[in-house]
C-alpha cells in the first residue's frame, strides 16, 4: 500500500515538473512610456534637522532657561544642547550661573542631569568657577533649570 501511494506521489510530482509552454501572447510593437515627473528627494538629515529646529524653538518659547529631559533620563539631549548653544553668548558673559536638576524620582538623576548641562557649558567655553550646581528632588519637573545670578 506505501509503495503505491509513494508511486502516485512520485507521478504526481513529475508530472508537475513537465514542460508545458504557456500560450504565448499576442506580439505588441513596444510603445514607448511617458516619463514621470521625478519625485522629490527627500533628504532625511534635513527632515531631522528641521524637527530638531522645531523642538528647540518648543522648549525656548515655553521657558528658555528650562531644559527637559527624557523621564529617568541623565543625558542631555540634541535638543537641549541646542537650547543651551542659542543662548550661550549670555551663560558665557554671566558671572555665576545656578544649575539646577529637577527629578522627582531621586537625587541622583537630578544631580546626574545638572553635572551633564554643566558639562556640556564648560566645554562650550563657560567657565567653570562661573557654575555651581543643585538639585531638586521636590519639584515634578524633568530637566534643568540654568539661572544666572
Amino acid at each position: 500500500m506505501k509503495r503505491i501511494l509513494l508511486c502516485c506521489l512520485a507521478t504526481v510530482a513529475l508530472s508537475a515538473c513537465s514542460s508545458h509552454k504557456p500560450p504565448q501572447a499576442p506580439a505588441v510593437a513596444p510603445q514607448a512610456v511617458a516619463p514621470q515627473a521625478a519625485k522629490p528627494v527627500v533628504d532625511s538629515a534635513a527632515l531631522a534637522k528641521a524637527a530638531l529646529e522645531k523642538k528647540i524653538d518648543a522648549n525656548m518659547a515655553a521657558n528658555p532657561s528650562f531644559i527637559p529631559f527624557a523621564a529617568d533620563s541623565r543625558e542631555l539631549d540634541e535638543a537641549g544642547k541646542g537650547q543651551i548653544l542659542r543662548q550661550i553668548a549670555s551663560f558665557q558673559s554671566s558671572k555665576k550661573l545656578i544649575i539646577r536638576g529637577y527629578c522627582h524620582h531621586g537625587r541622583a538623576v537630578a544631580h546626574a542631569r545638572a553635572v551633564a548641562v554643566k558639562q556640556f557649558l564648560v566645554a562650550s567655553g563657560v567657565p567653570a568657577k562661573h557654575l555651581v550646581v543643585r538639585y531638586n528632588t521636590d519639584k515634578d519637573a524633568q530637566g534643568v533649570q540654568i539661572a544666572s545670578k
